[in-house]
């Protein structure tokens, strides 16, 4: 199966979860193995705010997606960028992996994450599927320290 200019939304209890955004998808179904969705030409997922549905939470693009239905994984690769609206964090990398059932989210590429005072660079990460707690593995950088708040 494949579609052009998809947009896909999940909601709860009337209200919408996430919207997922693509130029096009392919899905593909394998007798004993499950079901692919692939977006070759990229994708943009906005997850919303559950206690303000009207704020957008988490934005996340790349350029390809896979979503491993059967796995309950999802890879995003090429351009990733996930913008977390609330705390004003952004992650830059290659390769963004997240786990569904473990509700975490990984990368074993090279890391950029930016906040309102700082830029830390490092190879690997790991966050909760929120992207409200995270942790950068080899971390490297330049990091500001207020000495009022010591």
């Amino acid at each position: 199966m494949f579609a052009r200019d998809v947009s896909i939304a999940e909601s709860e209890f009337g209200r919408i979860k996430y919207n997922l955004t693509s130029p096009y998808l392919k899905r593909y179904e394998i007798p004993g193995k499950g079901s692919s969705t692939i977006f070759p030409s990229g994708f943009r997922v906005v997850f919303f705010d559950s206690l303000q549905p009207d704020k957008i939470r988490t934005e996340i693009t790349a350029e390809y997606g896979l979503d491993d239905e059967s796995n309950r994984r999802m890879e995003a690769k090429t351009n990733v960028v996930v913008i977390n609206h609330l705390k004003g964090e952004k992650l830059n990398t290659e390769r963004l992996v997240w786990d569904k059932s473990k509700k975490k989210v990984y990368s074993d590429k090279f890391v950029t994450i930016t906040t309102a005072d700082k830029i830390i660079y490092g190879e690997g990460m790991e966050s909760d599927e929120k992207f409200e707690r995270w942790s950068i593995k080899k971390p490297r950088g330049e990091m500001y320290i207020n000495e009022s708040q010591k």
